[in-house]
């Protein structure tokens, strides 16, 4: 620590070491690359305490590096309130000389999670924690499956119950965009019938469902039979998917895998509702939307494994 004190951009205000935020800022020019208004002062970063103690921040520093010695790009997951502290540590290693570390370090910040009806209070001790939302979400989970298919046996109910809360809990976080607060509601969590993950696995399990039922491989499928409008959505939608996913990978946005898996999963059940599929004449048409019917199985499964969540074949 002795070092740090006759550091430059180090200075003592009554027992306390700061680190010079602003200072670096100025010298550096670092404004336009970090995205700061011209008017905007970088308010200093307590390093030590004055009892000799040190903040989360100043050891996070240390921690980066040792993060930049196995990594070449660094994403910290933190909220929103933290955004000053990890723009102060990226001050910091601009100051130290790691400015290729820190123009490789992003800050994925995520807003709030608000349940209505709970109230939190750090201060009293007073909070819910995260795994009684999901003891809770698996808990309606089982009582939902247990009033729509009281034909399956306990340990069926018991299995769908796990996958079904789990993904709802993982997709009502995931669908909002990271700078929203997200509103955490048991009817929207768990509705079955539209924008949740007990919807889109539904969806799924229904796609199955029909593949198992044709009992077929669709072999002579004539494409050219497929010119129902609700038919040319569901391919177009389908062939979004890549670029949806390169698009989410690159803005750090899950929730746009989110909401196509959510919007095909829309389209597929209302060409479902409209169409006949193993019924469908000539033979051609039938195999032509059962071929249809398996790439909506697959690229709904692929979207829910990349935000985490189960794609069942049955429920």
């Amino acid at each position: 620590m002795k070092n740090c004190r006759r550091h430059q951009y180090v200075f003592t205000l009554g027992g306390v070491l700061e680190f010079d935020a602003e200072k670096v800022v100025k010298e550096f020019g670092l404004k336009k690359k970090l995205s700061l208004r011209d008017d905007y002062e970088v308010p200093s970063l307590t390093l030590v305490r004055a009892d000799g103690t040190t903040l989360y921040t100043t050891r996070d520093i240390a921690y980066t590096l040792w993060k930049f010695d196995r990594a070449e790009h660094v994403i910290n997951v933190v909220g929103m309130p933290q955004s000053l502290a990890q723009l102060q540590l990226k001050i910091a290693l601009h100051a130290l000389g790691y400015g290729n570390y820190a123009d490789n370090l992003i800050h994925f910040a995520y807003n709030l999670v608000t349940l209505p009806g709970y109230k939190m209070s750090s201060r009293r001790g007073r909070y819910i924690t995260f795994d009684e939302v999901m003891d809770e979400a698996v808990k309606r989970a089982y009582e939902e499956v247990s009033k729509r298919s009281p034909q399956l046996s306990e340990k069926e109910k018991r299995k769908i119950a796990d996958f079904v809360g789990m993904g709802a809990v993982r997709y009502a976080l995931v669908e909002v965009d990271p700078s929203k607060p997200v509103v955490f509601t048991w009817d929207r969590v768990l509705n079955f019938e539209k924008n949740s993950a007990p919807y889109i696995q539904y969806s799924h399990a229904r796609a199955c469902s029909i593949l198992r039922k044709a009992a077929r491989k669709p072999e002579e499928a004539a494409f050219n039979l497929l010119k129902e409008k609700l038919e040319c959505e569901i391919v177009m939608t389908l062939a979004s998917f890549p670029d949806i996913f390169v698009e989410a990978a690159e803005l750090l946005k899950p929730n746009l895998v989110a909401d196509f898996a959510n919007a095909l999963a829309d389209r597929f059940n209302t060409f479902y509702n409209a169409l006949p599929v193993i019924k469908a004449e000539p033979e051609g048409l039938s195999d032509a939307r059962l071929a249809l019917v398996g790439a909506v199985k697959i690229v709904l499964r692929n979207a829910l494994n990349l935000i985490g969540i189960v794609a069942p074949e049955k429920m």
